[in-house]
């Protein structure tokens, strides 16, 4: 039985990438199911969304009000395409995700795709510099 094949080093920032943005989705869903949407919580927070743990909804729901999640993913995004680093990248590709769950989806998809694209140029591996005889 022939061995397993070993992943390559270049695969390794995208998927720590794709793990992180996968849990920013979660929380991100989890955030919009149990604390925003539900019209309970909303009533209950009315006559004061600034107390106790109101404030935690409250403070969730200004994030996106203005659409902040979404440009902060674009401005991270833009960021890690001038940069080319991967951990700008893998901040716009999370915070594009959970942007994208919290109503901010037009430059949450923006600086989710920068960053996506930023990982995949740098998880590539190097091209060959040798010249074919062809």
């Amino acid at each position: 039985m022939a061995p397993a094949p070993r992943p390559s080093r270049f695969a390794a920032p995208i998927v720590r990438a794709g793990a992180i943005a996968c849990v920013a989705l979660a929380a991100a869903l989890a955030l919009r199911h149990l604390a925003i949407e539900p019209a309970s919580i909303a009533h209950a927070c009315d006559p004061q969304p600034w107390a106790g743990a109101c404030a935690l909804r409250s403070a969730a729901v200004r994030l996106f009000v203005n659409q902040e999640i979404g440009w902060l993913a674009f401005v991270a995004g833009a960021a890690a395409t001038v940069q080319r680093g991967p951990r700008l990248a893998t901040a716009a590709l999370a915070a594009g995700a959970a942007g994208l769950v919290l109503y901010s989806y037009e430059p949450s998809a923006f600086g989710a795709l920068l960053g996506a694209l930023v990982l995949a140029r740098t998880s590539a591996p190097p091209a060959s510099t040798a010249i074919s005889p062809a």
